[in-house]
């Protein structure tokens, strides 16, 4: 936006403390433009950026916020996801043990339930019409939660 901006003749201004509140002024600044100088602009910033390149055409435009927004503050959610799993996988009684083979999203072990009823009494509270309780293929005996397949 800021190349935009600044292909139309005018000096980007940038306010705020984030890279999205700068995002929203400079949008504002933008749609202020007359139609036709917007579309100029956009050619013209279109052709810059091929040329130049993202990093270089708006490096000298727009300054590093002071303080990031919280989710550039963690860069892997799914690790602590992984790790708070698994510490609750710790803590499953001895009777639901997770299973050896059978995985779920992000490679993590299946909770196992020893009777079929068990299974389904946990898969009525989860208020989730889509998941039934089938056999594990390779503990006998032993029953996992899973979603019904689209056809």
């Amino acid at each position: 936006m800021a190349v935009f901006i600044e292909c139309a003749g005018l000096i980007p201004i940038i306010l705020g403390a984030t890279y999205s509140e700068y995002c929203k002024f400079l949008e504002e600044q933008y749609t202020e433009l007359e139609p036709e100088v917007r579309r100029w602009a956009r050619v013209e910033a279109r052709r810059r950026l091929r040329e130049q390149g993202v990093e270089s055409a708006a490096i000298r435009l727009i300054p590093v916020p002071s303080q990031w927004e919280k989710r550039t503050a963690d860069p892997k959610p799914r690790r602590k996801r992984r790790v708070k799993y698994r510490d609750q996988i710790r803590r499953w009684p001895p009777e639901t043990p997770p299973c050896p083979k059978c995985r779920m999203a992000g490679d993590l072990p299946k909770r196992s339930w020893p009777t079929r009823e068990m299974a389904e009494e946990v898969c009525s509270r989860q208020n989730d019409p889509n998941l039934h309780a089938y056999p594990c293929p390779v503990q006998p005996g032993f029953w996992h939660l899973g979603h019904r397949r689209k056809r």
